[in-house]
């Protein structure tokens, strides 16, 4: 499992829950009661979330690209 965080506008922690590999982040947050609007269906088009992924976490990330699974 995946461990999320999502905080507050302030920075503080709001919840954190765990999420299974290959999840779309927006039905992370969704199923964690965020009110997120999702105009981009969840495929991170729309630039509204922010992500923020640490170093070690990123360096294992495939490179981005514009393909959808």
């Amino acid at each position: 499992m995946i461990k999320v965080r999502f905080h507050k506008p302030d920075g503080t922690l709001d919840k954190e829950v765990e999420a299974r590999a290959g999840q779309r982040l927006l039905d992370v947050a969704w199923s964690a009661g965020q009110r997120l609007e999702g105009a981009c269906e969840g495929v991170m088009a729309c630039s509204t979330c922010h992500v923020i992924v640490e170093k070690a976490d990123f360096d294992k990330l495939p490179p981005a690209s514009d393909e959808v699974d």
